[in-house]
C-alpha cells in the first residue's frame, strides 16, 4: 500500500476557501473536498476546521455533513 505524502507548508486559510468555493453553486465538487482532506495529516485538518470557522462562522464538520449527505 502506498503512503500519502502531505505538503508539509501549506495554508490552512487557502484550504478553508476551497472548501466553501467546492460547496458553492448547484452541485458539491466532492472531487475537491476529498483531493484537500485527503491530502492532509490529522493536524492539517483540524488547522483547516479552525480556520474555516474564523473565516466563515460555520462549523466544517456540520458543513460537510451537509453537503455531503445527498439530502
Amino acid at each position: 500500500m502506498a503512503t500519502l505524502l502531505v505538503p508539509e507548508d501549506f495554508s490552512s486559510d487557502e484550504d478553508a476557501m476551497a472548501l466553501n468555493k467546492a460547496f458553492e453553486g448547484w452541485g458539491t465538487d466532492e472531487k475537491a473536498i476529498i483531493w484537500i482532506l485527503g491530502h492532509r495529516n490529522a493536524d492539517q485538518r483540524k488547522q483547516i476546521r479552525l480556520a474555516y470557522q474564523e473565516i466563515y462562522l460555520e462549523d466544517l464538520n456540520k458543513k460537510l455533513k451537509s453537503e455531503l449527505s445527498g439530502d
